[in-house]
C-alpha cells in the first residue's frame, strides 16, 4: 500500500466542500438542522459547525426540491465581507440591528430578481431598495453589506438618532426606521420591518422558504471585542424579530465561547432562543469519524479487503478495523490505555472538548511522520498496521504547536504572556505556585487562572478546600510542560 495516497481529509470543512458529504456523520445536530428544527448551532472551535454549514450548501439542490433556498451571509473562505463594517462600525445597537435586517432584505430581493420570481409586493420591496442604491445590476456580498452600512447610517440621521440633525430624506427613499405614519403610508413609505414582512408574504405566496446562513462569525468581527459583542447581540435581536416569519429563517453557527462572552453581562434575548443545539462528540462518534474518513481511501479498502457498508453499519466492526490500521497501544503495558483513548487524551482541552479538527490533524500528522521515516528506510510498522507507535507518539508535538499558536495565541493575545510563564514548568498547580510563577498576589493570580480556565488552558480540580489547576496534554508538548505537581 502506498501511504502517499492515504489521507484523513482536511481538518477545515470549507476546504473539502466537494467530498465532505461522502463521509459526513449524520448526527442529531445535522438531522435537526436539515429538518428545519434548529436555527442556532453552538459548538467549540473545531467541533464541526462549519461542516454542518458546508454540508447544507452542498445539499442546496436537494433542499430546493423541498422549496427551501439557501442564502449565505458570508463567503465560505477568504476575506470576510464585513471588513468595511470593522472600519466604521455602527455606533448604537438599533443601527446594527437595522443593518442586519437591511442586509437580509438585500439578499432575499437579489435572489428573487436573479431567479425571476420578483413580483407583487416583493417587487415593491426591490424597487425601494434599488431606488436608494441598496441593490444594483451587479451585486456581491461585500458590496451589499457596504451599501447597507451607509444606508443604515443615513437612515439613523434622517430620523434624528444622531443629534437630531435631519438631512435630505431622498437619501433613504421611502424606507423608514420607525413604523411610518398614516400620511407616510399613503405616500408609499415602509419601515425596514415592513419590507421583511412583505418579502415573507411573497415567499408564502410563491411557496418558497428562505434560509439565511450566518457562519464564520468568529472572524467577521474579530478585531474588537466590543464590535464583536455589539454585532452579534444585534444579530440575535434581528433573529428574534425575524423568527415570527413563516418563510424566512436565519441560521446562525457560533462558537459557544463567543456566545458566553457576548452574554456575560446579561442578554434578555438569550432566554427566548429555543431552536438551538450544541454540537457534542463522544468516543463512538469520533471513532466513526476517523473510520469513515479512512474508508474513503481505496488503498486502505483494498489492503484489508473491506466491505465498507458492512463496517459503517456496525460499531464493533469499526473498532476492529481501527485496530487493524493502528497498534492496540502506543505505550505498551497492562495499565496503559488503548491507542484511540490515548490520542483523545492528547487533544482534549481543559473544558473536556475533543474537537474533530484536532483529531483529523493528529491522524494526518501521524501519516506524515511515518512517510518521513520510510524516506530514510526506517520502517517500524508492524503488520497489519499502516503506521508505527513512534509516529503516533511523535505526532502530538505538531498538534500541540498548532493548538497553542493558532488557537490560544491567535485568539487570546492578551493571555499569551500568562501562558508562556508555564514553559518548562510542571503541569499541576495551586494558587500558591501560580502566585510564585506570575509574581502577583492571590487575587490577581486567581483572576488570571480563571481566564485561562475559561479558554481551556487549565483543567480545574478540587482538593479539600484548595483549587487545583492542571494543564492538559494538548498544550504541554509545545510548551515543554512536564508531568507532575508544582506544589
Amino acid at each position: 500500500m502506498n501511504l502517499d495516497d492515504v489521507s484523513f481529509g482536511s481538518q477545515v470543512a470549507e476546504n473539502e466542500a466537494s467530498t465532505l458529504s461522502s463521509y459526513f456523520i449524520e448526527t442529531q445536530a445535522w438531522k435537526k438542522l436539515y429538518k428545519g428544527d434548529v436555527d442556532v448551532v453552538f459548538g467549540s472551535k473545531g467541533a464541526g459547525k462549519s461542516a454542518l454549514y458546508t454540508l447544507l450548501l452542498d445539499k442546496k439542490n436537494e433542499l430546493y426540491s423541498k422549496n427551501i433556498f439557501l442564502l449565505s451571509a458570508e463567503k465560505p473562505t477568504g476575506k470576510t465581507v464585513f471588513s468595511d463594517v470593522k472600519n466604521e462600525p455602527p455606533t448604537i445597537e438599533s443601527e446594527f440591528v437595522t443593518l442586519w435586517k437591511i442586509y437580509f432584505c438585500q439578499l432575499i430581493s437579489s435572489w428573487l430578481i436573479e431567479n425571476k420570481l420578483c413580483s407583487g409586493c416583493a417587487k415593491d420591496v426591490a424597487d425601494k431598495l434599488i431606488d436608494v442604491g441598496l441593490i444594483e445590476e451587479k451585486n456581491s456580498l461585500k458590496r451589499l453589506i457596504s451599501s447597507a452600512k451607509k444606508f443604515t447610517r443615513n437612515l439613523m440621521r434622517v430620523e434624528g438618532f444622531e443629534g437630531g440633525v435631519n438631512i435630505d430624506g431622498s437619501v433613504t427613499g421611502k424606507i423608514t426606521f420607525h413604523t411610518p405614519t398614516q400620511e407616510q403610508k399613503k405616500l408609499g413609505y415602509s419601515s425596514v420591518d415592513d419590507l421583511l414582512e412583505m418579502l415573507n408574504e411573497h415567499l408564502i405566496e410563491i411557496e418558497k422558504n428562505c434560509w439565511i446562513l450566518c457562519d464564520r462569525l468568529d472572524v467577521a468581527f474579530d478585531q474588537s471585542a466590543e464590535l464583536e459583542k455589539n454585532a452579534l447581540r444585534a444579530l440575535f435581536k434581528a433573529y428574534r424579530d425575524i423568527e415570527e416569519y413563516e418563510a424566512i429563517s436565519v441560521k446562525v453557527f457560533l462558537r459557544d465561547d463567543i456566545w458566553n462572552r457576548i452574554t456575560q453581562e446579561g442578554f434578555r434575548e438569550a432566554s427566548h432562543i429555543t431552536k438551538d443545539i450544541t454540537i457534542s462528540w463522544n468516543r463512538r462518534n469520533l471513532l466513526n469519524l476517523i473510520v469513515s474518513r479512512a474508508l474513503q481511501n481505496k488503498d486502505i479498502v483494498e489492503k484489508y479487503q473491506l466491505n465498507v457498508d458492512e463496517i459503517l453499519s456496525d460499531h464493533e466492526q469499526q473498532n476492529n478495523f481501527y485496530y487493524k490500521m493502528f497498534p492496540k497501544q502506543v505505550d505498551v503495558g497492562e495499565k496503559q490505555s488503548e491507542t484511540f483513548e490515548w490520542i483523545l487524551n492528547r487533544i482534549r482541552d481543559g473544558l473536556n472538548n475533543t474537537p474533530p479538527r484536532e483529531l483529523i490533524h493528529y491522524y494526518n500528522e501521524t501519516l506524515s511522520l511515518e512517510l518521513k521515516e520510510q524516506d530514510i528506510a526506517n520502517n517500524n510498522v508492524e503488520e497489519p498496521n499502516i503506521v508505527s507507535r513512534s509516529s503516533i507518539k511523535n505526532a502530538v508535538y505538531e498538534v500541540s504547536k498548532t493548538r497553542v499558536l493558532k488557537t490560544l495565541f491567535a485568539e487570546y493575545p492578551e493571555l499569551k504572556s500568562y501562558i508562556l510563564s508555564f514553559e518548562n514548568k510542571k503541569a499541576e498547580h495551586n494558587l500558591d505556585t501560580l502566585c510564585d510563577i506570575w509574581g502577583v498576589d492571590s487575587n490577581e493570580a486567581l483572576s488570571r487562572a480563571n481566564s485561562l480556565a475559561e479558554i481551556g488552558f487549565f483543567e480545574l480540580k478540587s482538593a479539600r478546600n484548595d483549587r487545583l489547576f492542571k494543564i492538559p496534554f494538548v498544550y504541554r508538548f509545545y510548551l515543554n510542560v512536564v508531568q507532575g505537581k508544582a506544589y
